[in-house]
């Protein structure tokens, strides 16, 4: 909705914000936007949390000094710091960073916010908190704590949404099925690993597997995507990815490591998605099973397809946010 929003940028290199209001947070910009907020004029906040501290003197004097420069010369890092204020707006927190627990800067955030949502939340949002600081370093305490009470129904999954120009490619990405399994990405996961040996195990045996590295353009990738009948999407260091989604908007059916986190509009096995045990050869199983009923990993990849554009594009995620913000705040 970029005509009613207007952006306050915080980061460094501001990306993919042509055509909309926005504006560099400063020294001048802050008294302006305290006023804003104190006085309502806009109807909700989102922001994103802050993955690291401001100034870190964990890291030692190196990262001290380079953090104190970036305060005193950009001072736009200030500018997520300042949502902490209590004013009468409900604040959405957007957390995508890949590790399951809630940042410790984004702590004052989450008790501010009216709702936070995470992408890799866990099955029990108690543990976003386990060891975020000393007093949360068992789950008893946790438990205990009157922190977790007043904010864990805050706590919201929600999905990596897919770019509205890469639903467009993908629709437009209509292939023969020539593969029965296509991967690009890289190996930098003990799951991915040995999933990789299983696919090639299946190449050996004459099943058609396309594997890359990475390297290709978006165009390429999603048309390799869908001439696969399936797609392994297996978790990197964070489980939900772009994969998941993309895979089903090019009509191949994502093949998915069991997942490890509680879900927004989840794709589900045996209905969107296919899910296969890690352990053993679990993945080639699951892949020479579905490859034996071709007619219904079609109608499997169609049913993938309406839910990710049901639920899983830019549009369609800002919509939810919206609508859960502004319900949690009646």
């Amino acid at each position: 909705m970029p005509d009613q929003t207007t952006l306050v940028f915080t980061g460094a290199n501001p990306r993919g914000i042509e055509g909309l209001d926005h504006r560099p947070f400063g020294p001048t910009v802050l008294p302006g936007l305290l006023r804003s907020l104190r006085r309502g004029e806009w109807d909700v906040v989102v922001c994103f949390a802050p993955a690291r501290p401001l100034i870190d003197c964990r890291r030692g004097v190196s990262g001290f000094l380079a953090a104190l420069s970036r305060v005193l010369f950009r001072f736009r890092t200030l500018g997520t710091y300042a949502m902490r204020i209590q004013q009468p707006v409900p604040l959405v927190v957007l957390d995508y960073n890949d590790m399951q627990t809630v940042p410790r800067p984004a702590l004052k955030l989450l008790d501010r916010s009216t709702v936070y949502f995470k992408r890799e939340l866990p099955f029990d949002p108690a543990k976003a908190l386990f060891d975020v600081v000393p007093r949360f370093r068992t789950h008893k305490r946790i438990m205990a704590s009157k922190f977790l009470l007043r904010n864990v129904d805050k706590l919201r999954p929600i999905s990596v949404a897919i770019p509205e120009e890469t639903v467009r490619l993908a629709l437009a990405a209509g292939a023969e099925k020539s593969v029965d399994i296509f991967f690009a990405g890289s190996m930098h996961s003990v799951v991915r690993q040995r999933g990789f040996e299983q696919l090639k195990a299946l190449a050996a045996s004459g099943y058609a597997v396309d594997i890359c590295p990475g390297g290709l353009s978006r165009a390429e990738y999603l048309e390799r995507c869908a001439r696969a009948w399936l797609t392994w999407s297996p978790e990197g260091f964070g489980w939900d990815c772009f994969r998941h989604y993309e895979a089903s908007l090019c009509l191949s059916v994502p093949v998915l490591s069991p997942p490890t986190i509680a879900r927004y509009a989840p794709l589900i096995d045996g209905v969107h998605a296919l899910t296969y045990p890690v352990e053993g050869d679990g993945l080639a199983a699951v892949i020479r099973e579905a490859l034996q009923a071709k007619a219904r990993l079609a109608r499997m990849a169609q049913t993938a397809r309406d839910h990710v554009l049901l639920h899983h594009t830019q549009d369609r995620v800002c919509c939810h946010i919206l609508v859960t913000a502004l319900n949690a705040h009646l």
